[in-house]
């Protein structure tokens, strides 16, 4: 047998030696939670209520990235804090350097920090709360960026900063993003982001993730609040190598965050603020909900209404909500549900359940709410770009125009693009415009002046919109989903 023949086979004999075996990858859920019948008794389930209220827990369970998160001990403050006299907004409490990416579904090219840090309530007062740092392989490279406070970067680049509020994702302490193997928002914000080069800085939110609080849903000033501390806090922890430079972008609740970030700003200026990207952005949030499906509507104003008295200590959950609903989203704190969970509780029984009681829009509170809550016909600082779908059932076109409009003629030299995108809904506006708002970020960091005054424009893709696949809020025909054999 000739040497090279021989050599041949022993390495291919070697190679079927140890060869692994493919498996076929696993399609089950990885909790078995059941309710009890006391649950379902007090919450006056139906037998399918009950089935879809499992599925979509252990749906939501099975996307934890590792433990459930209220089981994560990187959400507990240090025992040395005192959370009666936490340090100032800003400040870091607890740092996770390199998350363990492995039970994420993150792009490979990513790396990711988690921190927990102060924050500041609507009524200014301190709370602790979590974020995420996801880092790009490479920072962008802008000539005009500098690093932060008095730290000399000695001619290193510095990562460009991203404040990103994330979009609905609960209002239960295991509704943390940076607990999800997707981050929530994958690749329609905060991968795509970080690929191109942006550090993103991106709060869960008080009240999601770090245990024993309640979530003040949709205060967006709180939220805001949220946003600009995680970034303070993140730009003190690694002032080497984030910017001092910033810029805010959300979509849905995060699109109306990063607006009131705007007006926020106007009012506390944040040296280093770029501008605003606001997707599909809610601005009247209950005149946007009035016009949603009972479902959803069902299920934002209880989610608002769970977390209102953290606000207005007078204000009772049955102010709002009929017993039925009282005992749904008391079930929904006790198992920890999510949005998708909220979502089969809210649907009543196909509207047969009222959830909400008569005339709640019409209480102080929701007078109250109303006007505190507002985005559009206030000052901001700008630039904004603000993106929409004309179909968008949930923060609906109508409502985020009438706010553009009325911010345009209050405020006509505020630097405020507005472009709207045919036939397309609510999270899909994000790939519509893309190339937008990436091209609008990267202009803020590159200091390109943005033009001044307002400007409307509608687009329609030049193929035509017939046979698209823009239907709708659930059109999405893919997930992510995590890699258990490395194939």
């Amino acid at each position: 047998m000739p040497p090279s023949l021989k050599s041949f086979l022993v390495c291919l004999l070697s190679s079927r030696a140890t060869l692994a075996l493919l498996n076929s990858q696993n399609d089950t859920f990885n909790s078995t939670f059941r309710l009890t019948a006391q649950q379902i008794s007090a919450a006056n389930l139906s037998a399918d209520t009950v089935h879809n209220v499992e599925v979509a827990l252990q749906y939501e369970r099975s996307n934890n990235a590792g433990s459930l998160i209220q089981d994560d001990p990187f959400y507990i403050v240090p025992s040395h804090y005192n959370l009666d006299d936490l340090p100032p907004p800003g400040t870091i409490l607890k740092v996770e350097v390199h998350t363990n990416l492995s039970l994420y579904t993150i792009p490979n090219s990513l790396s990711m920090s988690r921190f927990l840090y102060v924050s500041e309530t609507f009524n200014g007062t301190s709370v602790p709360a979590s974020a995420y740092v996801l880092w790009p392989y490479l920072p962008r490279s802008f000539s005009n960026l500098t690093a932060c406070g008095n730290y000399s970067s000695d001619g290193q680049p510095v990562y460009p900063v991203v404040g990103l509020a994330h979009g609905t994702s609960g209002q239960t302490q295991a509704c943390a993003p940076s607990g999800l193997r997707n981050l929530w928002d994958e690749f329609h914000e905060p991968f795509i982001i970080a690929l191109q080069g942006y550090a993103v800085v991106a709060p869960d939110y008080a009240g999601l993730g770090v245990p024993n609080g309640i979530s003040p849903y949709f205060i967006l000033p709180a939220q805001a609040n949220d946003l600009f501390h995680a970034i303070a806090a993140a730009q003190s922890e690694w002032p080497s190598l984030l910017s001092k430079e910033f810029v805010v972008a959300g979509q849905s609740q995060g699109g109306g965050v990063a607006w009131a970030a705007a007006q926020r700003q106007h009012n506390r200026p944040v040296e280093g603020y770029l501008g605003t990207m606001a997707a599909s952005p809610f601005t009247d949030v209950l005149a946007a909900i009035a016009a949603d499906s009972s479902a959803e509507n069902n299920g934002r104003v209880a989610g608002i209404a769970q977390g209102l008295n953290t606000v207005l200590p007078d204000f009772q959950l049955s102010d709002w909500l009929t017993p039925v609903g009282v005992a749904r989203w008391n079930l929904i704190h006790e198992i920890k549900g999510c949005g998708i969970t909220s979502g089969q509780l809210s649907a009543a029984e196909g509207g047969a359940l009222q959830i909400l009681q008569d005339g709640w829009n019409e209480t102080w509170s929701a007078n109250w709410y109303r006007q505190a809550v507002m985005n559009g016909g206030k000052p901001f600082a700008g630039p904004m770009l603000v993106i929409q779908g004309t179909e968008d059932p949930n923060a609906n076109d109508p409502t985020t125009t009438k706010s553009v409009n009325e911010t345009c003629e209050l405020f006509p030299d505020s630097q405020l693009q507005y472009i709207r995108y045919n036939n397309i809904t609510h999270v899909p506006v994000l790939l519509a415009g893309q190339h937008t708002w990436l091209d609008w970020i990267r202009d803020r960091f590159a200091g390109v002046a943005a033009p001044a005054g307002c400007s409307h424009q509608t687009l329609s893709p030049p193929r035509g919109i017939n046979g698209a696949a823009f239907a709708g809020w659930s059109s999405q025909t893919w997930f992510l989903e995590y890699d258990v054999y490395g194939i």
